[in-house]
């Protein structure tokens, strides 16, 4: 019988679809588990056929519905269909006969080229070259092409590839296995070396000609995917034995090479980029789920790490944006909630309200309501007040905000020569971080590691007893501040012969603080599947960092990297890593760097586009537009989203907003849950969409001064070490904000634009 795989590059089309064309998709694929062959080539309803003319023979249409078509590749041999695209019917058969399907004989797998736009650049190349040749014989030089952007905007835009193809440069000649010109981008590289990466003799050709990175991103649609992303990374500077090591060799298949006609093998084998669906179940998960197949859908090495039976220890999964690090610890819990012991428990935990009711939401289509009875999915902040209460019910939350005027009063009290940020900075990245009680633990020598204001003996006696007092005043109240609540929680823990947890799992987890995570340790015995820990450093929007080391946290061994991204566009993902260009970042839990590799992505789609306006009016204003043109486009409103640095603008674009009649709403992490059926652009700060994704984002007023907002920087007289880590907070808040958007990035300032931002 048929089977039938999903490329998922087509999957963001999907939520093109109204219900009924979405209901008539899943009856379609149904028959392909249903039917023979040729019953359903000689289906009615489906209607499949061959293009006319089309650079594939193997590639077949099919009719979902009168306005949407579905593109496959049928089988040559073997009865695996792979679905590739849903295309409204007017443009299926023009994109369709323009693509074809090759096997890479050196990975294994399958992958899609526009070999009509190649083939279109490369006459094109050719005509260049004779009229280069012609000019060169008259003295006369052609006009170079330029590119010009209206209203003093920026604008980055994706290359079709139905259409015209861009245009790069003219290649320099060159000599068969190296380059001849300085200028091209791969002159480093031979054409041996390209083909052992698994880059074609047609590939190479092409590649000849580029000059720089930016022209090799605009063919991103076109290239083979594998391909495009060995140059990717070539391009980038990595050597040919890293890319060998980090992208080929992975994907090489164990059983041996794959032959350029079996097409069937190379589907199945390839794993990041298909789905193969074996029954109707699965087939509804992938397509009809309430959240789509990249945040349920568990590829080969993410439903390794969730199922495993036993890691002997904590295990740490990390990963950039979109790898599926929340997708892997969902699964984690389904999984331990299938094989608790009699009476056991798991806490499922994450940093916002926000995002813990959307971890409940998603849990809730994994597992049934039995197994949701024997999962706690709270705050860690709400699991300590919890424990407390349970012994002082008349404690209360304390913000941070009062806690810091609390220090301010303490040192103006004493006269002390430090404000009261430092002392409350002591305090949160010394006394609370390293969990020190004593005088003697704060005089240790190691207890100040990575500050950077030098205080001698005296002077930490002088500061251990201003922290100390200010301390003391908070427990004679009945509130507490978050790091007061889990140190009490840590104590009372510790204290329990029966712990609470069998199992913890916890997402997000760069951004929790030491004192949290003391309280996570204590609310599981040590021992095999303790704690399964999810998080990204490059994603860490708060000031602390975490020794898993110091906490009694050993992951040694049981520590797994992440490189697929399954939710944000290649082009969006680029253009974003460049805002940590340069920026150093440390392993989660570790001093050390993070591991080598880069995240890579399996769809494709529009670059971000870039508008910088001369004033915060005309800025709103093309804000109004630029939503108004998702909505026509047929965007539903509840997948667009507008972040902000501050509640002070989220609150006027808000009212901008529904001034042009736009429906707009306030989000506020701590309150508010995201579901699928809102009918309202929700606004928010960077902070709140945190955790979150829509298939539209617009991250607005990214200026100067607002990026980074220097009253929320320490100062680098306070300790520059800590000056700088806010300010790479800073940064990271703009990283997270931007790769919240899976299909659509917008980006505008006015006046001078971040210094963060790659413009």
């Amino acid at each position: 019988m048929p089977h039938l795989a999903i490329d998922a590059t087509c999957l963001p089309q999907y939520d093109k679809l109204d219900r009924p064309t979405r209901e008539r998709l899943l009856a379609a694929t149904r028959k392909f588990r249903e039917l023979s062959l040729d019953a359903l080539y000689a289906h009615p309803d489906l209607r499949i056929r061959s293009l006319p003319a089309g650079q594939d023979p193997r590639i077949r249409t099919f009719r979902i519905s009168d306005s949407w078509t579905g593109v496959m590749l049928a089988p040559e041999s073997g009865e695996t269909f792979l679905l590739v695209h849903l295309l409204p019917r007017e443009s299926a058969d023009a994109w369709a006969k323009d693509q074809r399907h090759d096997v890479n004989t050196v990975m294994g797998t399958l992958e899609r080229r526009d070999a009509a736009a190649l083939e279109r650049e490369e006459a094109r190349r050719g005509a260049m070259d004779r009229a280069a040749g012609e000019s060169a014989a008259s003295g006369w030089d052609a006009p170079t092409p330029m590119r010009r952007a209206a209203g003093g905007s920026t604008v980055l835009s994706a290359p079709t590839t139905t259409a015209t193809a861009p245009s790069p440069p003219a290649p320099a000649s060159t000599t068969s296995g190296a380059a001849a010109s300085g200028a091209e981008l791969f002159a480093h590289v031979s054409d041996h070396e390209l083909r052992r990466l698994g880059v074609d003799a047609e590939i190479v050709n092409f590649c000849r000609s580029l000059s720089t990175a930016e022209e090799l991103r605009m063919w991103a649609a076109a290239l083979p995917q594998d391909q495009y992303e060995v140059l990717s990374h070539l391009a980038d500077g990595l050597s040919v034995e890293r890319v060998l090591r980090e992208v080929v060799e992975p994907r090489r298949p164990a059983v041996g090479a794959v032959a350029t006609d079996d097409y069937d093998t190379a589907i199945r084998h390839t794993r990041e980029r298909v789905i193969v669906v074996n029954d109707d179940r699965e087939i509804e998960d992938v397509l009809a789920g309430e959240f789509n197949a990249w945040r349920i859908y568990l590829h080969p090495k993410q439903r390794d790490l969730a199922y495993r039976p036993r890691f002997r220890g904590p295990a740490k999964v990390s990963g950039g944006p979109g790898t599926g690090k929340t997708v892997v610890a969902l699964h984690r819990v389904k999984y331990l909630a299938e094989h608790l012991p009699l009476g056991g428990r798991v806490l499922l935990t994450s940093f916002t309200n926000a995002l813990v009711e959307t971890l409940k939401r998603n849990l809730g289509l994994l597992v049934t309501a039995e197994l949701l009875d024997d999962v706690d999915v709270i705050t860690a902040d709400k699991f300590a007040m919890d424990v407390v209460k349970e012994v002082s019910p008349e404690i209360s939350f304390w913000p941070d905000h009062d806690v810091r005027g609390l220090f301010a009063n303490v040192a103006g009290k004493h006269d002390l020569p430090w404000s009261g940020e430092f002392l409350f900075q002591e305090y949160k990245h010394v006394v609370m971080a390293h969990g020190l009680t004593t005088l003697e633990g704060y005089l240790d020598p190691d207890a100040r590691r990575g500050r950077s204001t030098p205080l001698d003996v005296q002077q930490r006696r002088d500061v251990w007893h201003a922290i100390a007092e200010a301390r003391a005043r908070m427990r004679r109240t009945t509130r507490l501040p978050a790091l007061e609540l889990h140190a009490k929680a840590t104590q009372l823990l510790e204290e329990r012969a029966e712990k609470p947890y069998t199992n913890v799992v916890i997402d997000e987890a760069q951004d929790l603080h030491p004192a949290q995570w003391r309280t996570l340790r204590a609310a599981v015995p040590p021992g095999p599947n303790d704690l399964f820990i999810a998080g990204d450093n490059r994603q860490r929007i708060y000031d602390t960092t975490v020794s898993f080391k110091q906490l009694g946290i050993t992951i040694v061994g049981r520590s797994y990297p992440l490189r697929v991204n399954y939710r944000t566009t290649t082009e969006i993902l680029a253009w974003a890593n460049e805002i940590m260009r340069g920026q150093s970042v440390a392993e989660l839990g570790e001093s050390a760097p993070e591991p080598a590799g880069s995240t890579r992505s399996v769809l494709q789609g529009e670059a971000p586009e870039l508008y910088g306006a001369p004033d915060e009016a005309t800025e709103l204003a093309a804000l109004a537009e630029r939503v108004r043109r998702w909505l026509a486009d047929g965007v539903a409103a509840g997948d667009i989203c507008v972040a902000t640095r501050t509640r002070g603008i989220r609150n006027t674009v808000t009212k901008e907003l529904r001034n042009r009649g736009l429906p707009a709403v306030v989000f506020n992490a701590q309150e508010d849950t995201v579901t699928e059926q809102s009918e309202s652009v929700r606004v928010t700060t960077m902070h709140s969409v945190k955790g979150l994704e829509f298939r539209a984002i617009a991250v607005v007023g990214v200026t100067a001064e607002a990026l980074p907002q220097m009253e929320r920087v320490t100062d680098a007289e306070i300790d520059q070490n800590q000056h700088e880590a806010d300010l790479a907070a800073q940064r990271s808040l703009l990283y997270v904000a931007c790769t919240r958007a899976r299909e659509w990035l917008y980006v505008s300032w006015h006046g001078r634009p971040s210094s963060f931002l790659p413009v």
